[in-house]
């Protein structure tokens, strides 16, 4: 298949690139940030700009698109910026697919969503029906990006799937963050004591790129453990206490957030599982 990646130098990019390149997929890389390699097609594009979005799409002949290019956080550049980037960037993605012919597209939600830093999980295990409570304009802008996504769906016959990505990180930033947690479990409650590997996300792309009908919508995706030796349910009484509805159970150290339906719908299980001292593979 014919993939284009947008944000394709950044940290979850970099592994999607390599995960569609090593399974025989051919890829174009689009990033606003100049990209040199040798081993597959780049783009310099600012996904602000329509023009260079139906360039990018055109010249590469993309059958489907992974789009992760965003400001990946609040804080790195003015409020206003940061959703108005990320929300027209989004648009014109989808819009572009859309007149171009092309019907599957993966596009990069965010946990921040649910609001978990501010406020504890409404009921556990975390499916996709949680509530939307945003504490930023990062988040904020990631609504707006599953909005747009039901929209063409709707009025395209496009499939869009919305990765709702929580604790991405790049193998090696993993232990020093499991180190932090084991000393001071509170710090980690923001993000369910759970971190993906960027290569699992990497394989969730893949994944549902080479499904045959995934359906449209929302899909968490994230890591299948909690990454300190601690049991979750315990976790959970003991930071949460009665904020937060057990409507499941979670035994040993399984993830508050359930990626059941991305399980379900396309096979995602992830294959690196992380704990204290290192990971294991599944």
């Amino acid at each position: 298949m014919n993939i284009l990646v947008t944000g394709g130098a950044g940290r979850v990019g970099r592994y999607v690139v390599q995960e569609l390149l090593a399974h025989g997929h051919t890829v174009t890389s689009v990033d606003i940030a100049p990209q040199p390699t040798a081993d597959f097609a780049a783009l310099q594009i600012d996904l602000t700009q329509a023009g260079e979005v139906y360039n990018g799409l055109a010249r590469s002949q993309a059958e489907a698109v992974v789009h992760l290019g965003a400001w990946p956080n609040a804080g790195m550049t003015a409020d206003t910026r940061t959703y108005a980037d990320n929300v027209s960037g989004t648009y014109n993605v989808f819009q572009a697919c859309a007149d171009l012919g092309i019907r599957r597209v993966i596009s990069a939600s965010s946990n921040q969503i649910y609001g978990f830093a501010g406020t504890p999980p409404a009921y556990a295990p975390v499916d996709e029906s949680h509530p939307l409570r945003p504490v930023n304009c990062y988040a904020l802008s990631k609504i707006a990006g599953e909005q747009a996504a039901v929209y063409f769906t709707a009025n395209y016959g496009m499939t869009i799937l919305s990765f709702r990505l929580m604790g991405v990180r790049m193998p090696e930033q993993i232990p020093a963050e499991i180190e932090q947690m084991a000393a001071d479990p509170a710090s980690g409650a923001w993000l369910l004591w759970t971190r993906t590997d960027a290569r699992d996300a990497a394989l969730a792309c893949r994944l549902a790129l080479e499904a045959a009908n995934p359906p449209s919508g929302p899909y968490n995706i994230t890591g299948a453990e909690v990454v300190i030796n601690r049991n979750t349910a315990s976790l959970i009484e003991e930071f949460f206490g009665g904020k937060t509805a057990m409507r499941g159970t979670l035994p040993g150290r399984t993830s508050p957030l359930s990626c059941a339906a991305a399980e379900k719908a396309f096979g995602y299980r992830p294959r690196y599982v992380w704990g204290e001292g290192n990971y294991h593979l599944e």
